[in-house]
């Protein structure tokens, strides 16, 4: 991969996360995490319209990981800074899950049965 960053945060900001969500509040506090854990240039925040994902949301994305992290609030952003971008691990409890079939529907499109 010949980017300018080794590790890329999309945060979802579309109008479910972003509106009703409020997502902007956690695209802040990563930039503020990066400052307090001193992390290095080579990781970039990017918001995003939609990832499709809303009633999950709001939605984070690493990459080159390819990891999705679901209903993120603010205090979860410290954690996934030190643990997954700066320790390599995943954060497990804030993995993006598939919705029960038995759920009732919330009106979202289910990821699962997208055409490809």
């Amino acid at each position: 991969m010949n980017l300018p960053f080794r590790q890329h945060v999309l945060i979802c900001t579309g109008p479910r996360c972003g509106g009703e969500r409020q997502s902007e509040r956690i695209r802040q506090e990563f930039r503020r995490q990066f400052v307090r854990q001193a992390l290095p240039a080579s990781v970039k925040d990017t918001a995003c319209i939609c990832f499709g994902l809303c009633t999950y949301g709001p939605n984070v994305i690493i990459y080159p990981d390819g990891v999705v992290y679901s209903g993120v609030r603010p205090p979860d952003v410290a954690e996934i800074v030190r643990d997954h971008l700066v320790g390599g691990r995943v954060v497990e409890r804030l993995l993006f899950k598939k919705r029960d079939p038995a759920a009732p529907p919330t009106g979202d499109a289910d990821p699962t049965t997208l055409p490809v």
